[in-house]
């Protein structure tokens, strides 16, 4: 594979991580606090969650793409046989926490968290819509955890340990 080819997808690469960690740093630590109070907050975090989504998946999909192409430069086999070196249990872990991460957010924006949004909208007090909110909040802070393990798989790949 050409090097141009590699430093280009861990170009991408990256600033796909930034969207997709920074877009949920930015949720966490500045956009919900900062419409607490707002008497709108449903409709508010529905519209950017909508937009987040968007972005979010596009970046996932930038991800998987650029990250095949990295460990394919980096020599990956295929094989259980590569999977059992140091670096290949490295790097099946961050696939497999990638593959969690595109479960979590699957289920969370397209399914509970959905569902979550419309019910705080229609019955706010409900015990089954603060289930779901409860459920939609654990599954994006999880999400948030793998991400950051993502990255720190990332690093460890790539300058060792």
């Amino acid at each position: 594979m050409n090097h141009s080819i590699y430093i280009t997808s861990v170009f991408f690469h990256i600033v796909a991580a930034c969207l997709w960690l920074g877009g949920m740093l930015f949720l966490i630590l500045a956009f919900v606090p900062g419409i607490k109070k707002h008497p709108d907050k449903v409709n508010l975090i529905a519209t950017v969650s909508l937009k987040y989504r968007k972005v979010g998946t596009l970046a996932l999909v930038v991800l998987l793409i650029t990250g095949i192409i990295q460990l394919e430069y980096r020599g990956v086999q295929w094989n259980l046989e590569y999977f059992t070196s140091s670096y290949g249990m490295i790097a099946g872990l961050k696939i497999l926490v990638f593959i969690l991460i595109v479960c979590i957010s699957l289920i969370h924006d397209y399914y509970i968290g959905t569902r979550a949004i419309e019910a705080w909208k229609n019955q706010p007090d409900n015990p089954k819509t603060i289930v779901l909110r409860n459920l939609s909040r654990l599954l994006g802070r999880l999400s948030f955890v793998l991400a950051l393990i993502a990255v720190f798989l990332g690093v460890v790949l790539v300058r060792g340990w």
